[in-house]
């Protein structure tokens, strides 16, 4: 009797000491998904402030969110506009321009916009002709300006989604991934994915 009523007291009091932690657990910040009409999210931290950069919404550009406090987020409106005067990319092509991904990074008080998007140079009409260009402004919310009227380099083959590294070297590298269009990747891991209908074809990263 006495090791049933001791048993139902620890049962009592652990109950109690988890009872706080549920309430406060219970106290939520934010909710999933924001409000937030974007792909392929990257967000700056600058000047005190949070800046979010994504794919879509805006008009064959880019647009960008403020916060503070990454909870809530301000409309800055569009930041880069494909008809700057280097613009290089062809807005009339497939995915209206495919203007994805942008990364933005902050280097001696310049703010450099990298991107990717389908280049007007295409003579052999290629669906993907994508490529990866960089653009400057002075500060997070634009206008970025493309630093050539053309992209950042030609493969020979179409390339998105761009990332920087700032290696403590001094040395700056750029990785990307080359698009899986006329471009499988062959492997033992590819082979096994693709058997169960899980790709047709899968993309290569690059730097």
């Amino acid at each position: 009797m006495t090791r049933k009523i001791m048993n139902g007291l620890f049962v009592l009091l652990l109950a109690g000491s988890l009872q706080p932690v549920a309430a406060q657990n219970s106290k939520a910040t934010y909710q999933n998904p924001l409000p937030v009409r974007l792909g392929d999210p990257f967000v700056l931290s600058a000047n005190g402030r949070y800046y979010m950069y994504g794919t879509g919404g805006a008009d064959k550009g880019f647009a960008a969110y403020s916060s503070t406090d990454v909870v809530n987020w301000k409309p800055e409106g569009q930041v880069y506009f494909h008809n700057n005067k280097n613009g290089w990319t062809d807005p009339t092509a497939a995915w209206n321009g495919a203007y994805w991904a942008p990364e933005v990074y902050e280097r001696q008080g310049k703010y450099y916009l990298f991107y990717s998007a389908q280049w007007k140079v295409n003579p052999a009409k290629e669906t993907e002709n994508f490529r990866i260009g960089v653009a400057v402004a002075d500060q997070p919310t634009g206008p970025f300006i493309d630093l050539a009227d053309r992209p950042i380099f030609d493969p020979g083959y179409p390339i998105i989604d761009a990332n920087v590294l700032f290696d403590k070297s001094g040395k700056v590298y750029l990785y990307y991934s080359r698009c899986c269009y006329k471009h499988p990747v062959k492997s033992e891991v590819a082979d096994w994915a693709k058997a169960r209908g899980w790709f047709k074809e899968i993309e290569e990263s690059w730097v």
